[in-house]
């Protein structure tokens, strides 16, 4: 498997989702084999990851970039194997909630073959990670399949998403499905949606915020299985595995590709 990379550099503005000021993101080719890198030093794998304020950050020291899933779920969604990825602002746009904005960019400004050899994870037995509240699984195969339940409070319940990943499915099934979440303490909906520039009304429920209409059937579940693919992307190879999730997190994904680290290299 050859690396693939953005054909031109390409510029993403929006607003940070914890500052709530102007933040941008400019996405440029990437050198063969040199991976995901954020500002020129910071690459996109496992041992510069931390959870902070339920996103998935990178960085050193008190240099720290939020809210990279989005981004990196869109990478492996569609293939972008080599990146050079300069944030301003110390975070990347919040859009939407969605890794849609992303794939948008990508697709504007194309794709090409970089050249340099991309290596594969490939599985030779069962791996599980156990959490508080849920785990992951997964099992050797031949290209990487998740399976994710979540357990909602209120009547939403339970709710399950299967895919392949793969560039057409990922756009079709993963990439638009936006995220929910607690929401800042003492906001109203209408000052989350305004300040967060948000095209689409807000709903509460069971203490959760989700958009008011939903892009898809269960689309919670969909955004947690698009979590787990931009925290999976840590890992910096492709994984040929079928992956089973229940109730997972940044903080389960996390230590779930740690685990598989620590398996791969033994």
């Amino acid at each position: 498997m050859t690396g693939q990379t953005i054909a031109r550099p390409v510029r993403i503005r929006g607003i940070g989702p914890r500052s709530l000021k102007p933040v941008m993101v400019t996405l440029a080719p990437g050198r063969p084999e040199s991976g995901i890198v954020f500002n020129g030093r910071i690459r996109a794998l496992a041992r510069n990851a931390t959870v902070r304020e339920h996103s998935t950050c990178l960085g050193r020291g008190r240099n720290w970039i939020r809210m990279v899933e989005h981004l990196l779920a869109a990478c492996y969604g569609l293939g972008v194997t080599d990146l050079s990825v300069d944030v301003v602002g110390g975070e990347l746009p919040f859009g939407d909630g969605s890794s849609a904005r992303y794939v948008r960019a990508f697709k504007k400004a194309g794709w090409v073959r970089c050249g340099g050899k991309v290596r594969i994870a490939q599985l030779t037995g069962p791996v599980m990670v156990e959490g508080p509240k849920g785990f992951i699984a997964a099992m050797p195969a031949r290209m990487l399949h998740i399976n994710c339940l979540v357990r909602l409070p209120g009547k939403d319940g339970a709710q399950f998403f299967s895919g392949r990943i793969a560039p057409a499915a990922f756009e079709r099934e993963l990439a638009g499905a936006r995220t929910f979440g607690p929401g800042p303490a003492g906001w109203s909906l209408e000052q989350m949606r305004q300040r967060l520039r948000l095209p689409f009304q807000l709903k509460r429920e069971a203490g959760l915020v989700y958009p008011r209409r939903r892009r898809f059937p269960g689309e919670p579940c969909r955004h947690k299985a698009l979590d787990l693919l931009g925290d999976l992307a840590l890992l910096g190879r492709p994984l040929r595995a079928e992956v089973f999730a229940f109730q997972p997190g940044h903080r389960l994904n996390l230590a779930f590709v740690r685990h598989l680290e620590r398996r791969l290299q033994s």
